[in-house]
């Protein structure tokens, strides 16, 4: 045989039996199962996106808390997918409302009356209604609120918080323009303004008061421009939930706190605000304190000052206008020879026969070479997620340079929380060189994670300390976060109840920290707090709080107030003082007395390092102001907060019907003094209807700006789907098309087969 044994012999095509057509259909069945699985798969992940979007839109129901006045939140108003345009560049988002803020301060005596004018821009072709959560410094009288358009000015007034949601949520059906103002924390309120007319631009201006903060020789005072998100714990409540006010919060109420909604804003990086021209701040300062200043500087931001009449300084922005992604810091420093051991203002006021008096005293310098007592240490840092970027590195030099600063004699441990806590010691361990070596390889291997369960690392750190320690021992607990939390009523109970004889410090970290739990907590805590915003700023603020925390403290304060003159001062009682620490305090007098020949003496003692010292303060010679307001506005809002305190420590009203006698106190302070509070809220309101009833409304959130060095957290950043309805459609076309693809998988096989015998033949 002459043919290759490799070769196959030829059959002829009659002699072959070919696979029929019901062979393939039986062949490639078995495989259909995979793509009814996939199609399957697909069709349930689109259904639940499409439930998950309806949660979000919908929200949830909340039962009415404190009277307020709920809204069902329809598909059209608050979905999230509704929140934002989309631009041409899918990672980039275009918030509908733009925002710019001009901020004028006036500094006199011991006080800042800010007018924060916020211009928001609709870039729409729709009706809007704006809403922004706007932070405030903790101890702000937000004592005004006013709409600008052109030159017509619409002022509010303060109602009832029930009252004044009524009369806007009436305004805003009834398409006129109006603007609401609620306070949700003492540092931060949510701002309104509904009806903005497609490409107009609407101003609205806040006026509060603020003290001033005297610390280690200088002055200072704060602007918040942004928020770091809040950690929100607790079960979310009840899922058939109504979200009061269209609130477009990315959180949902929970049982430990009951507002997320509120306080929970999206956030947007500065880069994407910036370049659509949004969330830019001016600020001009007119700083007046009638004293000889020796420096003036901002540790954040680059100033230009100059020098006007009456030792007056004019202080701007070098840059003219700046992001609004962190806090603006402003410190002043008298000199020397011209700061004065006592200030004391006093004004007369416009609505009652009362005078008010505003006091600061700088107690005697302590021995700085007294005895050193030995020290039991818990530093506490936040590791949650919340601190990453700069946030963490400035926490773990903190945490580096206090540890350092360990004398031989001292106990110390570290404590690291974010969703869980993990302690270094179980117990604190004396500050050998090892022990610190290994707690600094400890602190340098510290990564942000996580949430920011700080309830259970508070707990350990007050039980670190021992309770049998022979000799002096001072027990200190050093709390190094950002105090991103929404739960801080429950916190300062823990504090109240487990505080015993420890001394709590609160050191805030970041470009914006919750500056009102930082320092309510170290209030609680008998401590002191301070605040690092930047890296550059470490060496300097820890420092200053070191030497607090070595220093002899300045004990049992008390003030007495001449004879039968009646006055109601506060704080009721003074805290203790560390080094560089003034008394200041605010009082109400009856009557006209201040400034008068016989009104006599306050006197202001205290015991410091075991000696005892006295101030005499004469109020006879005092210059009183018969045209101000500001000290009467602040003595109020010090009364409000002293019975919001008593409020926390009493706990709830066990039963709904009974009154809250404190909060009939706080209601009534608040009306009487024009001033925003927990039941009080400002309300503004045009006359006349400027949207045709014709037109629908559009309820979209302002976002916030992502701090300055903060990494932001996915859950913060807004949604970009097309609400319900867009993803029921989607969950149609996927359908569609996995139904589609079914067809061709099994249509193919077959097709190949058929073009197969076709070029065998």
């Amino acid at each position: 045989m002459n043919r290759p044994f490799f070769h196959p012999p030829r059959i002829h095509r009659d002699l072959l039996i070919l696979p029929t057509d019901e062979y393939y259909r039986r062949r490639y069945r078995k495989k259909h199962t995979g793509s009814w699985l996939l199609l399957l798969v697909t069709a349930a992940a689109v259904l639940l996106a499409a439930v998950g979007a309806k949660a979000q839109e919908s929200g949830a129901e909340i039962s009415p808390r404190q009277g307020a006045v709920f809204e069902r939140v329809g598909i059209n108003d608050a979905g999230s997918g509704d929140l934002l345009f989309q631009s041409a560049d899918s990672h980039h988002y275009v918030p509908a409302i733009h925002l710019g803020t001009e901020v004028e301060m006036k500094v006199r005596g011991l006080v800042a009356e800010v007018t924060l004018q916020q211009t928001f821009s609709n870039t729409s072709d729709q009706w809007q209604e704006a809403v922004y959560v706007l932070p405030l410094p903790e101890n702000a009288a937000v004592n005004g609120l006013e709409i600008v358009i052109g030159e017509r000015r619409i002022v509010g007034e303060v109602r009832e918080r029930q009252q004044a949601q009524k009369i806007y949520k009436e305004a805003r059906e009834a398409g006129k323009r109006a603007a609401l103002l609620e306070q949700q924390r003492p540092n931060l309120f949510t701002s309104r303004v509904a009806n903005i007319a497609p490409g107009e631009k609407i101003a609205v201006e806040v006026h509060y008061l603020q003290t001033l903060r005297f610390d280690s020789g200088q002055f200072s005072l704060h602007l918040p421009s942004t928020l770091t998100p809040r950690y929100m714990p607790g079960e979310p409540e009840a899922t058939t939930q109504k979200v009061s006010l269209n609130a477009h919060g990315w959180s949902l109420p929970t049982d430990q706190v009951p507002d997320a909604d509120r306080i929970s804003p999206v956030m947007l990086p500065m880069s994407e605000l910036a370049e659509q021209g949004s969330h830019q701040m001016n600020i001009q300062i007119d700083l007046g304190m009638g004293l000889p200043l020796a420096d003036i500087y901002s540790p954040y931001h680059e100033i230009d000052f100059r020098r006007e009449g009456d030792h007056r300084y004019r202080v701007t922005l070098k840059q003219g206008r700046v992001p609004m992604d962190r806090d603006f810091a402003l410190y002043w420093r008298p000199q020397a020879s011209a700061m004065p051991a006592a200030a004391m203002f006093a004004e007369q006021s416009r609505k009652a026969s009362s005078q008010f008096l505003q006091l600061l005293l700088l107690p005697p310098q302590g021995n700085a070479n007294g005895k050193t007592l030995p020290r039991e240490v818990v530093y506490v840092v936040d590791t949650s997620g919340s601190m990453g970027g700069n946030s963490i590195r400035q926490a773990k030099e903190s945490l580096l340079l206090a540890l350092s600063r360990l004398s031989a004699m001292d106990r110390f441990n570290v404590i690291e929380f974010n969703s869980n806590y993990q302690t270094l010691y179980p117990r604190p361990q004396l500050a050998t060189r090892e022990n610190i070596q290994r707690a600094r390889d400890w602190v340098e291997s510290l990564a942000a994670s996580g949430g920011t369960e700080m309830a259970s690392a508070l707990k350990e750190a007050l039980s670190q300390q021992m309770s049998e320690e022979p000799g002096e021992l001072v027990r200190q607990v050093i709390f190094i976060t950002d105090g991103a939390v929404g739960n801080e009523r429950a916190l300062f109970e823990l504090i109240r109840q487990r505080l015993g004889e420890v001394r709590l410090f609160t050191v805030g970290i970041g470009s914006a920290p919750n500056s009102f739990f930082m320092a309510k907590a170290a209030q609680y805590g008998r401590g002191s707090f301070v605040q690092i915003g930047d890296l550059n700023d470490v060496q300097a603020k820890m420092a200053a709080l070191f030497a607090k925390l070595e220093s002899p403290l300045v004990t049992d304060l008390q003030v007495q107030w001449p004879r039968g003159v009646k006055v109601e001062a506060y704080p009721k009682r003074l805290p203790d003082l560390y080094r560089g620490e003034p008394v200041q305090l605010v009082a109400q007098f009856d009557g006209s007395q201040l400034g008068s020949s016989d009104v006599g003496e306050v006197t202001i003692s205290g015991r410091l390092a075991g000696k005892r010292f006295t101030r005499n303060l004469s109020l006879s010679q005092l210059a009183v102001d018969n045209s101000g307001s500001g000290i009467g506005s602040l003595w109020a809002r010090e009364k409000i907060a002293a019975l919001r305190d008593e409020q926390r420590e009493r706990g709830h009203v066990i039963d709904p019907e009974d009154e809250d006698p404190l909060r009939q106190q706080i209601l009534k302070l608040a009306l009487e003094y024009q001033l925003a509070s927990p039941y009080t809220s400002f309300v503004a309101v045009e006359q006349a209807p400027v949207r045709p009833t014709s037109a629908a409304l559009k309820s979209h959130p302002v976002p916030n700006a992502v701090a300055h060095g903060q990494v932001q957290q996915r859950f913060t950043y807004p949604a970009t789907a097309n609400g319900i309805y867009g993803q029921w459609l989607m969950a149609a076309i996927l359908l569609c098309l996995g139904g589609l693809l079914r067809v061709l998988r099994s249509t193919f096989p077959r097709l190949r087969a058929i073009c197969g015998m076709r070029s065998g033949e």
